[in-house]
């Protein structure tokens, strides 16, 4: 910090490197916990299901041997998990990358195994929200950016962290800092950062 006396009075000019190394950005980044109180499932609009209680299975069936079969994880309720058996936009869409009807019959298939395998999951294990902030101070201005609603903490840490890390290091060159060592996967315009970002965003605003 430079002072300088100008009659009566004290300036202070404070200076800076115009070159930030993106480590630094990248550790002002940091995964938190976020107080969402929704489900995964009302929070995206992809795991439609009914919870099924066992009282309203048929007498011979045997709910254990069921793929959907789980027990809550607070309240030690039990339940059978149904999913949709259709999902004709998932068809359309295997359909439409070259799948046959027989390949993309089975994909959907695959993926309502998956769907209720997590919901599963979340019934019986419970769940944790995370959110990501990233806050850069550079001579008194703050470059600040966000997610929240992530449902997997090591993704959050490993991928939205780095996404975060990289629209601040858009922001400081906006304001133009120089970002040196930026990652080898960077090869994105200022545009396509933004959007990417937005993006990201907008995966909260799926259950509205």
């Amino acid at each position: 910090m430079t002072l300088i006396r100008q009659g009566d009075t004290m300036i202070a000019i404070e200076t800076r490197s115009a070159v930030i190394p993106f480590n630094g950005v990248l550790a002002a980044c940091h995964v938190v916990a976020d107080d969402l109180s929704e489900s995964p499932w009302e929070h995206w609009d992809e795991f439609e299901h009914e919870a099924v209680s066992l009282h309203k299975l048929p007498d011979e069936a045997d709910p254990r041997e069921m793929q959907g079969y789980c027990r809550t994880w607070d309240r030690g309720e039990r339940y059978v998990i149904v999913t949709p058996r259709e999902n004709k936009s998932l068809f359309d869409y295997y359909r439409e990358n070259g799948a046959s009807r027989q390949v993309a019959a089975e994909m959907v298939a695959l993926d309502r195994r998956r769907t209720t395998a997590q919901l599963v999951k979340w019934y019986e294990d419970g769940w944790q929200w995370f959110g990501v902030e990233g806050q850069f101070d550079a001579l008194g201005e703050e470059y600040t950016a966000s997610v929240w609603g992530i449902d997997d903490e090591g993704y959050a840490r490993d991928v939205v962290r780095m996404e975060i890390a990289l629209e601040l290091a858009g922001q400081l060159e906006e304001a133009g800092y120089t970002v040196t060592d930026l990652p080898e996967h960077h090869g994105m315009t200022r545009e396509q950062k933004a959007e990417r970002f937005q993006w990201r965003k907008g995966l909260q605003c799926w259950a509205a």
